[in-house]
């Protein structure tokens, strides 16, 4: 039965396309081609698949599937849509902008708030680190003696200023908000190491003057750093924490305090008045004259030695008299400003002239015996606001010094 339906197609195949044969003629030749049954099959299949893929695809448009016939409904619905989206877009804009001027503003507030607090410790490290000079350097204290405990100028006890270090919140939104703190901490550092470093020198100085058995306040009252002027007061920037000003006031207060001990202690004269060694012969205060053998009063020391020994300045001044003077012999005087003066008596001879500023170790004469005296020898005075003092507790203060 499969051998008749099969036969019956290739029977029906053959009747519709049977072998063709096509004639040219052209120039006398007549040429010929064949159509077999296979080729038109062929011809006819590429044909009807062809109309059938166009006549799907019309059905299709038809049907709905075309976008250009979507519906004005769904075309204002992706309207909608991406006007929202702009919308969205736009506001977060907005939003960033905003944020962006509020942590520029932010930052810029940080930025004034650090710079003053730089430039204000700027001001107060540069107070703090300069020492009072003397000689061609600085003053060291000697670190391997123990001075007598300074009394402070102030009655309030002093408090451990690590306590009350608070460091202002520097956030800002920004990545570098850690930078920004890290240098917050270290300005507070910066304070509180200038800090300790003036109360340290108001103590170790406070501490050399007693050591002379001067009166403090006697020798401050004689500093050169007299202040005043009318109140004018100083709107103080606000991004400014109050705790900083407060404690940058108070520093401030201790700087001018250790101004004038500074120039105070630059003013004592500590050295010693003979540049080489030498031996003391007398004492300061009551003993009996070498030549009337009489109960008298010696304002100063004598120390003994050769003709021309060296005398030196026992601090830097400016020389007020050269000459004779009397039972001193050839003397030399020096001011040493505060209302110290310092007097070298019974010289074989002077190197300086009136006038002529000198600092400490500067050779100003040399040994001698002029004047009421037994024997080369030197008589050395100090004098504060006229009246003389014991020169072996100058002497002695300048053991603490290097």
């Amino acid at each position: 039965m499969l051998n008749d339906v099969i036969g019956d197609v290739r029977s029906n195949i053959l009747r519709h396309f049977p072998e063709r044969q096509i004639y040219l003629r052209s120039g006398g030749e007549v040429k010929y081609y064949v159509l077999t049954t296979k080729l038109q099959l062929a011809v006819v299949s590429a044909i009807s698949v062809m109309a059938l893929w166009c006549l799907f695809t019309m059905i299709n448009m038809l049907v709905g599937n075309n976008p250009l016939r979507s519906s004005a409904q769904e075309v204002r619905h992706v309207k909608a849509q991406y006007e929202r989206l702009l919308a969205d877009s736009k506001a977060k804009e907005d939003n960033t902008k905003l944020m962006l001027a509020e942590q520029r503003a932010s930052f810029e507030a940080m930025a004034r708030t650090l710079e003053e607090k730089h430039q204000t410790l700027s001001q107060i490290m540069g107070s703090t680190s300069a020492m009072p000079i003397t000689s061609a350097g600085q003053i060291d204290y000697a670190s391997n003696r123990v001075l007598m405990a300074p009394t402070a100028r102030d009655t309030a006890p002093r408090e451990a200023r690590s306590d009350v270090i608070k460091t202002a919140s520097l956030a800002t939104g920004l990545d570098i908000d850690s930078s920004l703190n890290m240098l917050g901490q270290t300005q507070d550092q910066f304070l509180l190491t200038a800090e300790e470093e003036t109360l340290d020198r108001i103590e170790r100085n406070r501490a050399l003057i007693l050591s002379t058995e001067m009166d403090i306040e006697t020798v401050l009252a004689e500093s050169p750093y007299g202040k005043g002027g009318p109140y004018v007061p100083l709107e103080m920037v606000t991004n400014t924490d109050t705790g900083f000003v407060s404690r940058v006031s108070a520093i401030q207060a201790r700087v001018a305090e250790v101004d004038a001990l500074d120039s105070a202690v630059k003013s004592l004269p500590m050295g010693h008045p003979v540049g080489v060694e030498t031996y003391q012969t007398s004492t300061f205060g009551v003993r009996s004259d070498p030549f009337t053998k009489r109960p008298t009063f010696h304002h100063g020391l004598d120390f003994g030695g050769q003709r021309l020994t060296p005398i030196v300045a026992t601090g830097g001044g400016i020389v007020t008299y050269v000459g004779r003077r009397g039972a001193y012999g050839r003397v030399v005087e020096i001011d040493h400003g505060h209302g110290f003066k310092t007097r070298y008596a019974h010289l074989h001879k002077t190197f300086v002239k009136r006038g002529q500023t000198v600092e400490e170790g500067f050779e100003i004469g040399g040994m001698g015996n002029t004047g009421r005296s037994t024997a080369t020898h030197l008589h050395y005075e100090v004098h504060f606001q006229g009246r003389a003092y014991d020169p072996s507790k100058f002497l002695k203060a300048g053991l603490y010094v290097q």
